[in-house]
């Protein structure tokens, strides 16, 4: 469904890594599910955003915006920010995706994001929580240094007030004074658990890594295939 939509705001999220956060007013409310994600229609293309929303909040769509495409990444920042202040309309498609939560499932729940991949997951986890979730959620974030940990505090804040919310934020730099785990947020996963038969895994994150991620959790941890979901499995 295509939509017309205004952006509200954007904020700066980590100064140094030029990660923003976009919210975006749509004309009329939306329906999705955790999970989902839009299609942003640019100039000369058109490019596809996690929805960091939770769906109960169906007047406005949220959006994280940086990653590794620097060049991209900030093509995109300064379209957001041109509507922001012309406050001009942009157009939106929405909702694609089949990675959505099964939120019938009690299964405990383990949540794997790369980067601002970290949006998709945030999605889902604000839903878990809103439903009021009994089953133990696990939440791995990996990132390259701690200057990329740009929702830190708000999940830490919730690990503290939800009991049944494990957050491990994970940092790929060795060198860096760190207490937390260090290394590929994989590395973590497979260091922590030894057996996923029965949780339900949601990924997202550079290709690669959530390729490697559905082999490696099916292979050696005993994760099961049709418990496992992110976008890209679609192009493995």
């Amino acid at each position: 469904m295509s939509i017309d939509g205004k952006v509200k705001k954007v904020i700066l999220a980590s100064i140094r890594n030029n990660i923003y956060k976009v919210f975006i007013t749509p004309n009329n409310p939306i329906d999705f599910k955790a999970g989902q994600y839009v299609v942003v229609d640019f100039d000369n293309e058109k490019r596809p955003f996690s929805i960091a929303s939770c769906p109960t909040k169906t007047d406005e769509i949220e959006l994280h915006v940086g990653g590794s495409d620097r060049e991209k990444s900030l093509d995109a920042i300064e379209y957001f920010l041109n509507a922001l202040v012309e406050e001009s309309v942009i157009k939106i498609d929405v909702p694609y995706g089949n990675a959505w939560l099964r939120d019938e499932s009690k299964k405990p729940l383990l949540l794997i994001a790369g980067g601002t991949g970290l949006s998709y997951i945030i999605s889902i986890l604000k839903n878990c929580l809103s439903k009021g979730f009994e089953q133990d959620i696990y939440l791995y974030w990996g990132v390259k240094d701690s200057s990329f940990l740009y929702e830190d505090e708000e999940l830490f804040s919730l690990s503290l007030n939800n009991k049944n919310l494990h957050y491990i934020p994970v940092i790929e730099d060795k060198s860096e004074e760190w207490i937390g785990k260090k290394g590929t947020v994989l590395d973590a996963v497979m260091e922590d658990f030894t057996d996923l038969t029965h949780f339900d895994i949601y990924v997202c994150g550079p290709f690669m890594m959530a390729k490697t991620a559905k082999e490696k959790l099916i292979e050696e941890k005993k994760a099961k295939s049709e418990q496992m979901f992110a976008d890209a499995f679609a192009y493995i």
